[in-house]
């Protein structure tokens, strides 16, 4: 007994010392965000942009619009960066002060977040939510007023008393989803709001959107720490006879135990030929002797996505033609980190562009098998914003700002050699240059080496 009680209490103290480290500050299944303050400071800034002069409108997405009886449910961006507010069928209504002088600030008169009213017999299903007739409502939510959806139409047309131009989304974000739900809810306002003039504030928060809060930084540092961690995780489960979704499951199962709500966008583990395809992401394939493996994958944190990619080789180690091919993507990088800094843009085919450093790099160093440069294969961009999507809001004319998150990340694709390579950081500018969130992840093909098994 007194044996059996000693190794329990050995189990329990290992345990507790891997509950110390920094891991357990992501805590499992917890939805961080920002303070409520945050997100009211955004709407005064939408509202004061857009010049004060008609009504703010915007649609929270429904149950219907995610399939969330097979997957968890996903805000529209957009509401979710003006609100925080991360249930569904939410509406928003921002309502500005008449302007009493040429040289007024724009203020806000009216701040209303919608919510359904409580389905106490749906709650037995999906568990307790915050009904508009709480005590604690406005609180929770972070706004002055909370009422019921039911109440939205009213509240509407009596705005449209004094405003009669409406700011809302009328095009889709790219790459949300979003291509039926923003058609289908500008529809219903239209129905609502005949006589009103619409007006698409996208564009405007887009440009609030590329340059990120201390609080959103955060909360992307977060979800790529729990990110290398299912990279470090990567590189011993990788092994000829594994599959690609073995690695894959291993990944995600790492981020989400440390803390990610999900996948930032869907896993690619492509081995072989699939290391060339650049969205593969069936992850279907046995990895064979030889391969490289491509291995595209991030975790969620707070609804902030992270970004990140290592190629390895399946066997531990790379042959001479895989470490040339992978110390070119490198040298690339390298030249494009070394040169991340505010002002500069990320470019492609521009002048300055951080995209023509690194294809430079690429097209003159190394040939194909027919001796020609190999700038041809890198035929993706270098970079693109982080933030609420994987592929965030981002206009490449703008040069970089501090608290822009970009990722770097060049690649070379042979499809004849079965050769694919990518290296994915994630970087944060700052006032003097970047900082590389993605440090702590080996890139070098030393670093690599010496952490993988021998097969």
């Amino acid at each position: 007994m007194r044996e059996l009680l000693r190794r329990g209490f050995l189990v329990l103290f290992s345990a507790s010392v891997l509950a110390t480290t920094w891991l357990t500050a992501l805590p499992a299944l917890a939805w961080e965000r920002e303070p409520l303050s945050v997100f009211h400071e955004r709407r005064v800034k939408l509202l004061r942009e857009t010049g004060g002069d008609g009504l703010m409108v915007l649609f929270g997405h429904r149950e219907q619009d995610i399939g969330a009886s097979t997957t968890p449910f996903r805000q529209n961006e957009n509401f979710y960066y003006l609100t925080g507010w991360n249930e569904p069928d939410g509406m928003l209504l921002l309502v500005p002060k008449v302007a009493k002088g040429a040289n007024q600030p724009v203020e806000l008169d009216k701040e209303i977040l919608f919510i359904p009213p409580r389905d106490y017999r749906q709650e037995k299903w999906t568990g307790p939510k915050l009904g508009p007739d709480d005590p604690d409502a406005s609180v929770r939510a972070g706004f002055p007023t909370v009422k019921s959806t039911g109440l939205f139409p009213s509240e509407l047309q009596e705005a449209l008393k004094t405003f009669t131009k409406i700011y809302t989304e009328v095009t889709p974000e790219a790459e949300s989803g979003e291509d039926c739900f923003v058609p289908e809810m500008l529809s219903t306002l239209k129905k609502l709001a005949p006589l009103a003039n619409f007006a698409d504030f996208r564009a405007t928060l887009n440009r609030m959107r590329m340059v990120k809060s201390p609080g959103e930084i955060a909360l992307i540092r977060k979800a790529t720490e729990a990110s290398i961690e299912a990279h470090l995780v990567a590189l011993q489960a990788v092994r000829p006879g594994a599959w690609e979704y073995e690695v894959a499951a291993r990944m995600k199962y790492e981020f989400e135990r440390l803390g990610c709500e999900r996948p930032g966008y869907p896993p690619i583990v492509g081995s072989g030929f699939n290391s060339t395809v650049l969205h593969y992401d069936q992850n279907s394939k046995q990895i064979q002797e030889g391969d490289l493996v491509v291995m595209d994958v991030a975790g969620a944190y707070g609804g902030y996505s992270s970004d990140i990619t290592r190629t390895l080789p399946a066997s531990g180690r790379f042959t001479p033609r895989q470490r040339e091919i992978y110390e070119i993507v490198l040298g690339a990088q390298n030249a494009a980190l070394a040169a991340v800094k505010p002002g500069m843009l990320l470019g492609r085919r521009g002048p300055k562009g951080l995209h023509e450093i690194a294809y430079d790099y690429i097209n003159t160093h190394g040939k194909d098998l027919n001796g020609k440069p190999l700038g041809q294969y890198f035929i993706h961009g270098l970079s693109h914003s982080i933030g609420l999507n994987v592929h965030d809001p981002f206009d490449n004319n703008q040069p970089l700002q501090p608290g822009m998150v970009v990722t770097i990340e060049p690649g070379i694709y042979i499809p004849e050699e079965n050769l694919g390579v990518r290296i994915e950081d994630l970087v944060v500018i700052t006032e003097t240059g970047a900082e590389v969130l993605t440090h702590r992840l080996p890139r070098t093909v030393e670093e690599i080496e010496q952490l993988m098994p021998r097969k």
